[in-house]
């Protein structure tokens, strides 16, 4: 009889235990705005909570957007047909630390860029035409991105309020080919948005 109990008490342990976490799950989804960081300006955002180590550690990836006018826009904008416009598409995976509504996240990314530059072609066919007018020229690359950032996020969602250090990487670039080495640049990033 005391083996049946002492079942019986394992038993309702356990259920107990997985019900407890079954209603701790934090909200899976999230859509932010954030400013600077690894969007360059800013940046609109989803992430989706991909894996739960545990209570505490959970992993995110996420994918965001930003359209700003180019660089040349104002400069050029006899040349430019239609609108033309400096897009990035930032894609991270993160980690994030969680101790209630307080978090920390670190991740790692890379940002797409697609931007405009003036361009004069010089050649044999229009040598006597100088000077030629510049036409826009779209250029695209790659480049990496970190986070280190502190969270205030409840897990079951909510709104959600960060802010943290996005260092930059840029290898060498097609247009910055005299670039002997990875160019580094430091930025900051506060951001606002919901889980759900």
């Amino acid at each position: 009889m005391k083996k049946i109990v002492k079942l019986v008490a394992i038993i309702a342990g356990i259920i107990g235990i997985h019900t407890a976490q079954a209603q701790t799950i934090t909200a899976k989804n999230t859509v932010y705005a954030e400013l600077l960081g690894k969007g360059f300006y800013y940046s609109i955002n989803y992430e989706r909570n991909i894996y739960e180590l545990n209570d505490k550690i959970s992993f995110q990836g996420s994918i965001g957007f930003c359209l700003v006018d180019g660089q040349y826009t104002d400069q050029y904008k006899e040349l430019i047909e239609g609108m033309k416009m400096d897009f990035t598409l930032p894609i991270e995976l993160n980690v994030r630390y969680s101790l209630g509504n307080h978090n920390i996240v670190a991740g790692y990314g890379t940002t797409f860029w697609r931007y405009y530059l003036p361009e004069i072609e010089i050649n044999s066919s229009n040598w006597e035409q100088q000077p030629v007018a510049p036409t826009m020229k779209k250029v695209t690359e790659w480049f990496a991105h970190m986070v280190l950032e502190y969270r205030w996020q409840k897990p079951e969602g909510g709104l959600m309020a960060k802010m943290g250090w996005s260092p930059l990487f840029f290898d060498t670039m097609e247009n910055f080919r005299y670039q002997k080495k990875v160019n580094f640049a430091n930025s900051f990033n506060l951001g606002i948005g919901y889980s759900f």
